[in-house]
């Protein structure tokens, strides 16, 4: 009696240490996905929503309460950003396809508040440990500032170019080692 006793008991001790590991494990994991710096949206095998992080709250406008359980195309909604016709989401050609997915450029998510981001994301699969499909990962970024950027020196480009091309004046620039990079009609009429 005393030898099953003490089996019992270290049996007790064996699984309140996983539970504990596990526990904690599971808790890094979710802090690792909280702490991330882009959007992350996690789903189950059907394509419902099982985790926002704060950034997916905050671009998506849904809430992780709010959000749970909902097919991934109510709390993420993506278009073309031209055409406004729906795009393949993502995450749910990962789940289809079970391989790594990108996003078309041009995509537009249309937030639960009403704005309308430009966005970068891809998706993969999550498998278990015997590589069956039991979710996906969708991650995710606003672009909005990046193509505002990229807008801005197009013209700051575009301007230069209207300069060089219409001043009365000779503009020649140089590189540091005194090599013409460029020149304008007037330096030419004048050279």
């Amino acid at each position: 009696l005393g030898l099953l006793l003490r089996n019992a008991a270290r049996n007790l001790r064996e699984r309140a240490h996983a539970a504990a590991a596990s526990f904690e494990q599971k808790e890094f994991l979710q802090t690792t996905l909280r702490s991330i710096g882009d959007a992350v949206i996690t789903t189950d095998p059907a394509g419902r929503v099982r985790f926002l992080n704060a950034v997916a709250e905050q671009l998506t406008g849904w809430r992780q309460q709010d959000a749970g359980g909902r097919p991934l195309g109510d709390v993420f909604p993506i278009v073309n950003e031209t055409t406004r016709v729906p795009v393949d989401n993502p995450a749910l050609r990962a789940l289809r396809e079970g391989r790594i997915v990108g996003l078309a450029n041009h995509t537009i998510l249309l937030g639960r508040d009403g704005m309308e981001r430009p966005i970068d994301d891809s998706a993969a699969p999550i498998r278990d440990s015997s590589g069956r499909v039991i979710g996906a990962v969708l991650v995710f970024r606003d672009v909005g500032e990046q193509r505002r950027a990229h807008r801005d020196l197009l013209a700051s480009e575009a301007r230069k170019s209207a300069i060089l091309e219409t001043a009365l004046d000779c503009i020649l620039t140089i590189d540091e080692h005194g090599r013409i990079l460029e020149f304008n009609p007037a330096c030419e009429r004048t050279f």
